[in-house]
């Protein structure tokens, strides 16, 4: 997607942009419980971390983590990679 192409790129801030426009759709059309909710939220963590912002990085991760262990359950490969 744009946003990883992006980050790939350097532009951090234009990717976290990118994530946050594509979350703000998911959430209106799938609803906040949905796997694609969460690789979103995955994605904006992955900027957010590669801009040193460790704290809001973890809690994107985290939301991530807590939306597919509702929606996949605990031994789905996709939770163990969130791990």
């Amino acid at each position: 997607n744009m946003g990883n192409v992006l980050q790939k790129q350097g532009k951090l801030d234009e990717a976290h942009a990118k994530h946050k426009a594509s979350l703000e759709i998911l959430l209106k059309t799938l609803g906040a419980n949905h796997p694609d909710v969460a690789s979103t939220y995955n994605n904006m963590g992955n900027v957010l971390q590669e801009q040193g912002k460790l704290d809001e990085a973890h809690a994107k991760h985290k939301a991530s983590l807590e939306i597919l262990l509702k929606t996949l359950g605990a031994n789905h490969p996709d939770v163990a990679s969130t791990y």
